[in-house]
């Protein structure tokens, strides 16, 4: 483990410890999205830590430097990502951190405290609470997939099945489950970094493979499953 994952995965786990069951929900948007005040206080937390550790490093993150850009060395930051979940008692969410340094993605942490889930990379590989993870080889017709985003974004096409796909609500378990195997691939339609740069590392260090374009992004388990993925999409 390098140095700067192994820094990663223990502001983390300490920033963690600052959610408590007592918390303040409100309104983001006028979309239905929600941010709590755990969202605002562990993201500036990380950013104060981070601006001590790495002064040079530029910060992109969901609450208070989403209008950036990636540059050849910063982080991106979810302080929690899957908030509705989160503010709904549901376990599915995860804090989310990646290092870019010269240019390349070199350490990425996802942590899902309620489900004691550790997910991790850096150039030695990918990571879930300590032990190796590689991608799963199940066949295309049995897989399953993810959608972060509209769902109904397909064309007919008889070889695949679009019916086989979920859609979790936390964009980085679902990069994270295509990572550890549990599923054949995921298609995210966003473009916000801090969503899916950690999770497109994990899978690529998992043995995954990955595709971007503007404001789509896939990953999955192999190439045969990643042309389906590309081939059905509008």
């Amino acid at each position: 483990m390098t140095d700067d994952l192994r820094y990663l995965i223990d502001l983390v786990k300490e920033a963690s410890l600052m959610i408590t069951d007592e918390f303040i929900v409100k309104a983001k948007d006028d979309h239905g999205d929600l941010v709590t005040n755990f969202d605002l206080a562990i993201e500036k937390f990380m950013i104060e830590k981070l601006n001590e550790k790495y002064p040079n490093f530029d910060i992109i993150s969901e609450e208070y430097h989403s209008d950036k850009a990636l540059t050849d060395n910063c982080f991106t930051i979810d302080p929690i990502d899957g908030t509705i979940n989160f503010a709904h008692n549901i376990p599915i969410w995860a804090i989310q951190i990646a290092m870019i340094k010269k240019g390349n993605v070199v350490a990425s942490v996802i942590y899902a405290p309620k489900l004691d889930e550790l997910y991790y990379a850096d150039s030695n590989g990918a990571y879930l609470n300590g032990l190796p993870i590689h991608v799963n080889n199940i066949p295309p017709r049995n897989g399953l997939y993810c959608i972060e985003g509209n769902g109904g974004a397909f064309k007919n096409n008889d070889n695949f099945l679009p019916r086989n796909y979920r859609d979790f609500h936390c964009a980085s378990l679902s990069f994270a489950y295509v990572a550890c195997g549990r599923l054949n691939g995921i298609i995210f339609n966003f473009h916000t970094y801090w969503d899916y740069v950690p999770g497109m590392y994990l899978i690529k260090q998992a043995g995954g493979i990955t595709y971007d374009e503007e404001n789509r992004h896939l990953a999955a388990n192999n190439e045969e499953y990643l042309s389906l993925l590309k081939a059905n999409i509008n």
